[in-house]
């Protein structure tokens, strides 16, 4: 059985292989760049930069960037927008104009103009229109200068529903009894870059209304929400996560979101807040829902106090939403319908005609700069504890045997949400072979 699944792994990574090589290779480029250089370069001309940094932000904006990188080079400066996590290069600055924006930067963001040699790091925001946008910015050091990234927060973009999220009916419909108790943790695992920011405030508006007091704990706080006492960290004042948060739990919260669990001394004063009548959402860096609670017993938790504690644990990852705007139907080949063949057999799908399944590919568009993907899926896997699962735990037999009990109850790995989702369009054949 094992030398089975041997087989069938190095053949697919052999195919997958295949098919990323045979992949159509596309540069990000649009028209917009020269407009977006021509506006910026003509209002540092003015020495109107508050001007030339409104213009970067709104195009960043416009093109759903998440951050804007100038990154300093001996000729030259580069202003480069990550879009759908692939970092694009949309114009170069001179010295002297990079100089009038980056001064425009610190000037903005409090940081002290003066001091080139250390990092620096805080935010400011601007008003476009009704909404107001946070921009956190970072400021390192280097050999030629002082590279600078800006994140440009947009919470009508971030904080959104569990359907463009992309829970199916049965994740969405644990994930929403969860919210709706009164107590128990949820946490949100993975490394930096998946979504976990998206998926706790998206929880917190789920849940948020005029009858309940709702804290958060932050580092740093990305986005304002309504009615939510949102309160930050700042270890330079020995305010710790730690420290903290014991004085929230003072202050009778209903629920309480913490930024993400780092120590031993977070996550106990979070699993007794879960245990004393607090709903708990957090974070954990983590490879897998199942791996979550290896970590958490290897932070010295006791294996009772976490069964009694954790109700569920949501694993995720990110990947490139297809354009709608520009696919069209395409031939198969024969590399991938075998690969096709081979994943649905992991979510016991037999496939009889597999020529009659269609598969699309995306032409040039101006709506997605000629990059085939418009925005981003998440994929998701949950493990949800039943009483069989939380004996498991309090004995603490292996994470396989949860996996193997969460299996026969509800558990959907992520392997097989990204074939569901690939089957569906959302994404494609490509995008799940080069993130799995």
């Amino acid at each position: 059985m094992i030398k089975e699944k041997e087989d069938q792994q190095a053949g697919l990574e052999q195919l997958k292989k295949i098919i990323l090589e045979k992949e159509e290779k596309r540069k990000f480029f649009s028209e917009k760049f020269a407009h977006i250089e021509m506006k910026v370069k003509q209002a540092l001309q003015r020495q109107e930069t508050d001007e030339a940094l409104k213009e970067i932000t709104v195009w960043a904006l416009n093109l759903w960037a998440s951050d804007v990188h100038y990154e300093v080079f001996e000729k030259y400066i580069i202003i480069r927008f990550r879009i759908d996590w692939k970092l694009i290069d949309i114009f170069k600055l001179t010295k002297e104009e990079y100089k009038k924006t980056l001064e425009r930067i610190k000037y903005s963001a409090w940081l002290k103009l003066n001091i080139t040699e250390i990092p620096q790091d805080w935010k400011y925001s601007i008003q476009l229109e009704d909404k107001k946008i946070e921009i956190r910015v970072s400021t390192l050091p280097t050999k030629y200068w002082e590279n600078a990234v800006c994140r440009v927060l947009d919470p009508q973009k971030w904080i959104i529903n569990f359907e463009d999220l992309g829970f199916f009916w049965t994740s969405k419909r644990m994930l929403e009894k969860a919210i709706a108790k009164r107590n128990w943790m949820i946490l949100v695992t993975w490394p930096t870059w998946s979504g976990k920011t998206t998926t706790l405030y998206t929880m917190l508006k789920k849940i948020n209304t005029r009858e309940k007091k709702i804290i958060t704990l932050e580092d740093p706080i990305e986005y304002e929400l309504e009615w939510i006492v949102q309160s930050e960290i700042d270890e330079k004042k020995w305010l710790t996560f730690e420290t903290w948060l014991k004085a929230i739990l003072r202050q009778d919260p209903d629920s309480v979101m913490i930024w993400e669990i780092r120590d031993y001394e977070t996550l106990n004063t979070a699993t007794w807040a879960s245990l004393t009548g607090h709903l708990v959402l957090s974070t954990l860096h983590t490879k897998s829902a199942a791996d979550t609670l290896d970590r958490i017993i290897n932070m010295w938790l006791k294996p009772y106090i976490l069964a009694s504690a954790l109700d569920i644990i949501i694993a995720q990852r990110l990947a490139r939403r297809i354009c709608s705007n520009c696919k069209v139907k395409k031939e198969k080949t024969k590399e991938e319908e075998l690969v096709i063949k081979e994943m649905l057999k992991d979510i016991w799908i037999k496939v009889t005609n597999i020529e009659k399944m269609e598969l699309y590919q995306w032409k040039w568009c101006d709506k997605c700069n000629n990059s085939w993907y418009k925005w981003r899926i998440w994929i998701y896997e949950i493990i949800n504890l039943n009483d069989k699962i939380r004996e498991i735990i309090r004995l603490w037999w292996s994470v396989a045997e949860v996996i193997k009990e969460a299996r026969d109850w509800d558990l959907i790995t992520l392997r097989e949400d990204w074939i569901l989702k690939a089957m569906k369009w959302y994404t494609t054949i490509e995008e799940i072979l080069r993130v799995i």
